[in-house]
């Protein structure tokens, strides 16, 4: 059927039209195509050269390349040099087929192209292009390209040497283009790349040099840069002979974006002042020479003054970039040498960081280090580093650290790993609470040092572990940044589930600024499930408790300890505890000369019996807290010497309790008696002690029982009471009792035999020296 169009019709049909052409017209063409060159075969282990010459970017401008390998033979290994140039150089170990791609980018557009690559096994190449060396050399002379190391086997070899790559508005002239030993003569200063190519037939080898071209030395000035690096650059050694000369000049704030900024070895650049050099999150920073001695990269103030210059921030979330035989100098302006970024990466080795105003280098919170290793970080106004605590690990010991303390922020160590810290003589200034947890470890070492910034604490929890280890002559120091009783608040231990925290041969001074937990501020304290082993150390000028462990399951070992200058308690544990209390401890001008002890739970002991040695010094017990009576429910023994203080209405009670005998032996010796009394020098301050078990241990002997027998209303009162409801016994001999406030001993008149008595003595007793009861 005809198809008959009315002229109405044929207007919108045309109209149509049209604009479909004007949408299709305004559809952005990709400018971009990409020629990653043709199908090579090479040998194992040479150089085959990638070539995307060839490709095009129809708008002029410069394009990124990159080359990948999408496949290679099953475990080959693979290595491109020059990853990111338009020409790179391609290895591989193991012979059959490679393909590489290429990818080329302007703006949001991009064009990929693939390559083969057969490479075969083989002695030594019939053909084998060798371009020579890269190296510098000053303008103003004819430049040799020198080919003769390359291998052509056979006759007919075709030669040829290509300019691909030199400094914008250069032109460059090759002499014996198709000769191996050929020369150009360079118009300007820069960088050129240079291709020679060897054909013979069907096989074909190519290979590349860089030569880099500096100034003449004839007294010229710097380079000056002053805009942003947008495209890769390398800056080289432009005054090669005068090496105190500056190379370039940064006028003014220069930022790396998108861009890799290469720095050759002995280049100096100077910045003007107030001028910094910024590496953006999208650029990166390649300044690495190993001749850090001879040939540093210097950056510095165009004046030799300290803050003259911002400094340096790398900002960059890219893989870090080798940095290393840098200096850093009279920067600091920013209150900083080099600023390393949130999410940034620093590689950094065989550096001096030195004479900048403000800390050396600055580590944000969130920042990463790869490595850190023999550099020198000194002359900067106020520290050396500002550095997380977590990243601490990563500094590592061979660096010379000097001036002021390393200041330490953000105190969260939660890798779960062992986190030793170096010990620099500058020592640490740990600016907020040091929390260890999430099963990590923090190791500190001989002669490290750390400065307590006020009312900050170390927390270790969630079984994690805090193991200082110093030496006699050279122990760990922990302590004020304000040199005060009092200046931060202390170390807290809790849930360390299996592991064991220890502090040996450490000096921990001026906590107690306000409790860390509980009621009672303390220089160390061990929370519910803290674990401890502290030896060989001492706790001074704390503005609370020295040691306190009144949690529950609780382990504490302490060995050969000292503790003076606390406003409070010296110790603070519960009964259980008290056996590992070490005999050695010395104290010293505590504000309470007395160890307290709360006895809110039963002393109890599965195999074997629960020993009280007290302190060489006779420091004594004060029980107090939340449970003022001592409930002796398996055995026990106190050796000579110890004192126990007893609160007003309390009481000593042995009883067999779950299955255990319990038994209270007091072995005192003669000038080292064992003293049991109030706190207040009464008669019948407190209850006394109760013996309700029959056990052959209970059993008195040199000792001092003073104060006890608080009288009742309705019932007698003793100092010493056998039970007989429980039945229980006592042998005493050789002791005294002293200011009872009835009774001296009390018995049972129907079980008197249980109680054995020999020269005892009474002083102060009101009622009668033995009471036997009906």
């Amino acid at each position: 059927m005809k198809l008959i169009l009315k002229p109405l019709a044929l207007l919108l049909v045309a109209i149509f039209a049209l604009a479909s052409c004007q949408e299709e017209e305004n559809i952005p063409i990709n400018p971009l195509q990409a020629d990653a060159g043709e199908e090579t075969a090479g040998l194992v282990d040479y150089s085959i050269i990638l070539d995307g010459s060839l490709s095009t970017n129809s708008t002029g401008k410069p394009m990124t390349f990159r080359w990948d390998v999408t496949s290679k033979p099953s475990g080959a290994v693979v290595t491109i040099e020059g990853q990111d140039q338009m020409l790179a150089k391609f290895y591989g170990d193991l012979p059959g087929q490679y393909t590489v791609k290429l990818t080329i980018t302007y703006l949001t557009w991009t064009d990929t192209d693939m390559v083969q690559i057969i490479l075969s096994d083989g002695a030594e190449p019939d053909l084998l292009a060798v371009a020579g060396e890269d190296r510098s050399q000053e303008i103003g002379e004819s430049i040799a390209l020198n080919g003769s190391a390359s291998v052509l086997k056979g006759t007919g070899v075709q030669i040829l040497w290509e300019n691909v790559s030199k400094p914008e508005n250069s032109t460059v002239t090759i002499q014996n283009q198709g000769l191996l030993e050929a020369s150009f003569k360079p118009s300007i200063a820069g960088e050129y790349l240079f291709k020679l190519s060897l054909t013979s037939g069907n096989l074909k080898s190519q290979d590349l040099v860089k030569i880099t071209v500096l100034e003449s030395n004839s007294g010229q000035g710097p380079i000056i840069i002053n805009s942003d690096i947008l495209q890769d650059r390398t800056l080289t050694n432009v005054f090669v002979t005068d090496s105190e000369k500056l190379d370039y000049l940064v006028t003014k704030d220069v930022a790396v974006r998108g861009a890799k900024l290469t720095i050759e070895p002995g280049v100096r650049i100077g910045f003007e002042e107030g001028a910094g050099l910024v590496i953006a999150e999208n650029g990166s920073l390649k300044a690495y020479t190993m001749l850090f001695e001879t040939l540093p990269i210097i950056f510095q103030g165009k004046e030799a003054q300290k803050g003259y210059w911002d400094g340096i921030q790398i900002l960059s979330q890219n893989p870090a970039e080798y940095i290393s035989g840098i200096t850093i100098r009279d920067a600091g302006k920013l209150g900083y040498g080099l600023k390393v970024g949130a999410a940034a990466k620093l590689f950094l080795t065989h550096s001096t960081i030195h004479h900048n105003s403000g800390v050396g280098i600055l580590f944000e919170i969130g920042s990463l280090i790869t490595e850190f290793k023999s550099n020198k970080i000194n002359e900067n106004t106020e520290a050396p580093l500002r550095i997380p605590a977590r990243l601490m690990e990563s500094i590592f010991w061979d660096s010379v650290i000097e001036g002021s303390a390393i200041q330490v922020t953000e105190g969260k160590i939660l890798s779960g790993l062992e986190n030793f810290w170096p010990s620099f003589a500058v020592g640490y200034d740990i600016l907020e609470d040091l929390v260890i947890y999430n099963g990590s470890s923090l190791v500190l070492t001989v002669g490290t040092k750390l400065n307590m910034a006020n009312d900050k604490a170390i927390r270790v929890i969630s079984g994690s572990v805090l193991r200082i280890l110093g030496e006699a002559n050279n122990p760990v120091i922990i302590e004020g940044k304000t040199k005060s009783p009092g200046a931060w608040r202390g170390i807290f231990i809790e849930n360390s589930q299996s592991r064991i925290s220890s502090i040996g041969f450490a000096e921990i001074r001026h906590a107690g600024s306000n409790p860390i937990a509980g009621q009672a501020p303390a220089t160390i304290k061990l929370g519910n499930g803290g674990r401890l082993t502290l030896f060989k150390s001492i706790l001074d000028q704390g503005k609370g408790i020295g040691l306190e462990a009144v949690a529950s399951n609780v382990t504490l070992e302490m060995t050969d300890n000292s503790i003076k200058n606390h406003l409070s308690y010296p110790i603070s544990v519960t009964a259980q505890l008290v056996e590992h209390l070490d005999y050695l401890t010395r104290f010293e001008n505590n504000g309470v000369h007395e160890v307290a002890v709360d006895g809110f739970n039963p002393l109890a002991k599965d195999g074997g019996e629960i020993i009280w040695k007290g302190f060489a010094e006779q420091i004594p017990f004060v029980i107090k807290g939340l449970g003022k009576d001592l409930r002796i429910q398996s055995g026990m023994r106190i050796k000579a010497g110890v004192v126990i203080k007893m609160q007003d209405g309390s009481r000593m009670d042995v009883q067999d309790a779950n299955g255990r005998l319990a038994y209270l032996n007091i072995e005192g010796i003669e000038g080292r008696p064992v003293i049991i009394k109030g706190v207040n020098d009464q008669a019948g301050s407190w209850y006394g002690i109760t013996y309700s078990t029959n056990h052959a241990q209970n059993v008195i002997n040199q000792a001092i029982i003073q104060n006890a027998g608080k009288t009742m209303s309705n019932n007698f009162s003793a100092a010493i009471t056998v039970d007989n409801v429980p039945q229980g016994s006592l042998m005493i001999r050789n002791s005294k009792l002293i200011k009872s406030g009835q009774h001296g001993l009390a018995v049972s008149k129907q079980f008197q035999d249980f109680l054995r008595i020999s020269n005892l003595s009474f002083e102060g007793i009101s009622g009668q020296e033995v009471y036997a009861w009906e």
